[in-house]
């Protein structure tokens, strides 16, 4: 079994997924805020700190961003912004 044969058939470490979610969040711009709840509304930064924390706010940080991820992946995102004719 080549190695990108066995990556394909078992899900991604914590790790993998911590690294991808801190990739996503880099990528917004400095003045971006996110509400999340009752938890507060945090900066990029402030997230980007959360997740490699891995604390209860970066847990739910990475849930939301993998959640974006699997919705665009099945097409979900897109479906919502289809034109309305």
């Amino acid at each position: 079994m080549t190695e990108s044969e066995d990556k394909s058939n078992n899900p991604a470490t914590d790790e993998e997924i911590r690294n991808l979610v801190l990739s996503r969040l880099s990528t917004l711009s400095f003045d971006t805020m996110k509400s999340i709840g009752d938890m507060g509304t945090f900066g990029r930064d402030e997230l980007i700190a959360h997740v490699k924390a891995n604390d209860e706010i970066g847990r739910v940080v990475q849930d939301i961003e993998m959640e974006w991820l699997k919705a665009i992946k099945e097409g979900i995102v897109s479906s919502l912004y289809e034109p309305v004719c």
